[in-house]
């Protein structure tokens, strides 16, 4: 399966999400809940949401690359760290 790259499985993976929460959405939006299933209706759509928020966030929420490091000191003289005796 040369053709399912990584970048791919991503996308294909953050589209579920995202039609997850439009489907919760609407689900929420016509349909009435029984009271004793409220619960646990709602705590599965905050984790959907929160998958959702994350998945926007990888997309959207980066403006540089988060893999480079910048070292702004020098190794051979590394920053004192106060142990708070």
């Amino acid at each position: 399966m040369t053709w399912l790259s990584r970048q791919l499985i991503r996308f294909l993976l953050a589209l579920v999400v995202l039609a997850l929460f439009g489907g919760a959405v609407i689900v929420m939006s016509f349909f009435v809940v029984p009271e004793q299933n409220r619960e646990v209706v709602v705590q599965l759509i905050g984790g959907i949401n929160s998958l959702a928020g994350m998945v926007i966030g990888f997309y959207f929420g980066r403006a540089d690359n988060p893999n480079e490091v910048k070292v702004t000191n020098d190794p051979a003289h590394p920053v004192p760290v106060d142990q708070g005796e």
